[in-house]
């Protein structure tokens, strides 16, 4: 890594980044308003524990624990919606809006966050929801949100006939 010949620049060059930010040459009042933008990211970060079970060579099962990290989204009315997965804020979609229904809504209430209340999780369909959780969710349950969101964006989603019950073998 080559630092920039400018003084006053705080980037420095890397030949697969050409903006990497050099913290080492920033005032203490950048400093402090990185700080805080760390703190605010995390304010909403919480891990959850999932027990998943694993296939070993001789046929039996065996479980393991996997971390996963969600943002949580606040519930009070007005609160921007955060993507559960990586924590970015929705510019216009809003906890008590119309847009709410266009999510696949999750309420955890065996994890609490620091207000004493279950994280709230907005996945944009129980699809992503089951990828990021490593859980199933039933077929029933997937083609009444697909349905629902069909009626109110007008537009087609595909439809899920899968049996309740799938064995892998």
């Amino acid at each position: 890594m080559s630092i920039a010949n400018d003084s006053d620049s705080v980037y420095s060059n890397n030949s697969m980044d050409s903006t990497v930010l050099d913290y080492n040459h920033l005032t203490q009042e950048e400093k402090d308003e990185l700080e805080l933008e760390k703190e605010e990211k995390k304010k909403g970060k919480y891990p959850v524990y999932r027990r998943i079970p694993k296939r070993l060579p001789d046929g039996s099962i065996s479980y393991y624990t996997k971390k996963i990290t969600v943002y949580n989204t606040r519930c009070h009315p007005g609160t921007r919606i955060r993507d559960p997965v990586c924590g970015v804020y929705s510019n216009s979609d809003r906890v008590g809006s119309k847009a709410e229904y266009h999510y696949f809504k999750v309420r955890m209430v065996d994890y609490y966050t620091n207000e004493r209340e279950g994280l709230l999780l907005f996945y944009d369909s129980p699809e992503g929801y089951e990828r990021h959780q490593f859980t199933k969710v039933s077929t029933d349950i997937k083609n009444a949100w697909h349905k629902r969101r069909v009626e109110l964006t007008g537009f087609e989603m595909p439809a899920f006939d899968a049996p309740k019950h799938i064995v892998i073998k």
